[in-house]
């Protein structure tokens, strides 16, 4: 399904640069810790390889560890790894989206400290890692758990007596009219373009197991939504006021 040695040539080009896209052994073996924590770290890797007489060569190594994982953790890693450095090289990292077949129309926003902030941003890297292994129902499925979780956070800050709604359709009402409420300079449609995407999601989740989509049609409705609910987060960021601590409660 995918052509790795191409996919890991892209990949070499881009961490073997100088500066912040640089990947050094440590800084690879982290982001594989990441996907898988039981990995060996970085000075045991190394004990290995001088062990067995392979080759400590980043290139070599770098290839060595990636293959050893499945194609959805192969994903995963390279994944973790264009997020990093995208913003310092986008022309490459969208080259390797491509080829993964999961490219990103909508960068991935920047959660910070909102409530529930570290589920929610796994959800976003996870919806990505999704799409490019076909798993097409799952990312509609994290998506919509992903808007939601953010409908409540943005409630729990600005709309409490909201918080207790679960429906999507319904939080996004609510939000909604909040910011109808209280923020006079944006353009009215724009607010309502909340509730078109709001119906979108729950739709495209709800519905999507009862379609026979092909493979290609399914694929970009899962882009779609995806780059919906990323766009939507990064619109209501800016309205986000005041910080919120962290928490694992769903």
């Amino acid at each position: 399904m995918y052509n790795w040695v191409r996919i890991y040539n892209r990949l070499f080009a881009l961490v073997d640069q100088q500066g912040e896209c640089y990947f050094s052994g440590p800084r690879f073996i982290d982001v594989v810790r990441e996907v898988d924590p039981y990995f060996l770290t970085y000075g045991q890797y190394m004990q290995e390889l001088k062990n067995t007489g392979e080759s400590t060569s980043r290139r070599d190594y770098f290839y060595r560890i990636l293959s050893s994982f499945d194609d959805e953790r192969k994903v995963a890693i390279v994944n973790s790894i264009v997020d990093h450095v995208r913003a310092h090289d986008p022309e490459k990292t969208s080259g390797i989206l491509a080829e993964l077949g999961g490219t990103a129309a909508v960068p991935r926003p920047q959660l910070g400290e909102i409530w529930n902030s570290a589920r929610l941003a796994k959800y976003l890297a996870e919806i990505d890692n999704c799409i490019s292994t076909s798993n097409f129902e799952r990312a509609l499925t994290l998506a919509y758990s992903c808007l939601e979780g953010f409908l409540k956070a943005y409630c729990r800050e600005n709309v409490p007596e909201a918080i207790g709604l679960t429906d999507i359709v319904a939080l996004t009402k609510a939000v909604r009219t909040h910011l109808r409420q209280t923020v006079a300079e944006y353009p009215d449609e724009a607010f309502t373009a909340l509730s078109h995407i709001g119906h979108t999601v729950d739709r495209a989740r709800n519905r999507f197991s009862e379609s026979h989509f092909d493979a290609e049609a399914a694929r970009w409705l899962a882009v779609f939504v995806r780059d919906l609910v990323n766009s939507e987060i990064r619109l209501l960021m800016h309205f986000m006021g005041g910080k919120i601590p962290a928490s694992s409660e769903s």
